[in-house]
């Protein structure tokens, strides 16, 4: 990997192995659990209480109203990135040894790696929905386009979707997992494709055809972070997908 080395005459950082990577990894993913969990229930009892529906029925139509609720998801997605990527942060504090820029790939990219890797992103989006159209599929994910219409503020779900998804994912799939499964029998490359699986697991609110455009980007994304070791360059790669979708998404909701 193109991490940074350790100085001349210094132990190299240390890193949690696949195992323990395995285990923290499940940890945070629980965390996240919780979290939106806790999201979605001061949801409802808010809802419940301003509606008056408060019978098992009525309560169970709210929970799923919210699966495309605009401001519930922003919500949902700053409050988990706030706690678990403190969480990951202190994962990777406890490791004696370790160095948090090193571990997390926390360094800017050069000006030649940042224009490459926007120019790869950028092509296979462009690649990608030329497919799209050929295929005569929709371009745009519907609960996307459901989340935008309702919510009151949009600028809430453009920081959601643009800064905050981005950060806590590249954290912790770029991040730390790749980071700790490139050191086992996988290295690198299983380490990619594993990271790749599994981020396209916390987007199963996308159909199956999305789930390949999620799950080639991650290989993209995850080949960047390691030929680079930046995670900041894979931010603003996935920021800057993300923001073309979103931008996609505001001009489709408001021409319709």
């Amino acid at each position: 990997m193109s991490d940074i080395e350790s100085a001349p005459g210094l132990p190299s950082p240390r890193v949690w192995g696949p195992w323990a990577t395995i285990g923290w990894a499940t940890l945070v993913v629980a965390l996240m659990v919780v979290t939106q969990a806790v999201v979605l229930i001061a949801f409802i009892v808010v809802a419940a209480t301003a509606t008056g529906k408060e019978s098992p029925d009525q309560i169970g139509q709210l929970a799923k109203s919210l699966a495309n609720h605009g401001l519930f998801l922003s919500v949902a997605t700053f409050s988990t990135t706030l706690i678990c990527s403190a969480a990951i942060i202190g994962i990777v504090k406890l490791k004696r040894g370790s160095r948090l820029k090193h571990y997390l790939g926390l360094i800017a990219p050069n000006r030649s790696q940042l224009l490459r890797w926007v120019m790869v992103t950028i092509g296979f989006c462009v690649a990608f929905d030329l497919v799209t159209v050929l295929l005569k599929r929709p371009s745009l994910p519907g609960f996307m386009m459901k989340a935008y219409a309702s919510i009151g503020s949009p600028w809430i779900l453009w920081l959601a979707v643009i800064v905050a998804a981005p950060l806590f994912e590249e954290l912790f799939f770029r991040g730390f997992i790749i980071k700790g499964l490139a050191e086992s029998r996988v290295r690198w490359q299983g380490a990619v494709v594993i990271s790749s699986g599994l981020w396209s697991l916390i987007h199963l609110q996308y159909n199956s055809y999305e789930l390949v455009f999620v799950f080639v980007l991650g290989l993209i994304l995850g080949v960047a972070r390691v030929k680079t070791g930046s995670t900041l360059l894979t931010f603003l790669l996935h920021s800057l997908v993300n923001l073309a979708a979103t931008i996609e998404v505001a001009a489709s909701v408001r021409g319709s």
